[in-house]
């Protein structure tokens, strides 16, 4: 029965962070990249590295400070733990 609760726990715990994973890697610019034509992608290829990359930096530090993060981390550990009792 543990083991049982602990399976599910730990799978819950699994699509919970994939779906928190998504919405933060995503953000709004999921939204922006479905409007854009083939020109403006084309714009977008010269782009400052330097931005970029602190961009995807913020985006980095805002999921590891998210209780959205480290909820599902704690219930796979809690889950981890119940199936080694």
């Amino acid at each position: 029965m543990l083991e049982q609760i602990s399976d599910y726990l730990f799978m819950g715990s699994l699509i919970f962070l994939v779906i928190t994973v998504f919405l933060f890697s995503s953000g709004s610019n999921f939204f922006n990249t479905w409007n854009t034509t083939g020109a403006a992608t084309d714009l977008q290829m010269n782009h400052d590295h330097t931005k970029m990359v602190n961009a995807q930096h913020s985006r980095l530090v805002k999921l590891f400070k998210s209780y959205l993060f480290w909820i599902p981390v704690t219930g796979m550990i809690a889950s981890v733990v119940l199936s080694n009792i």
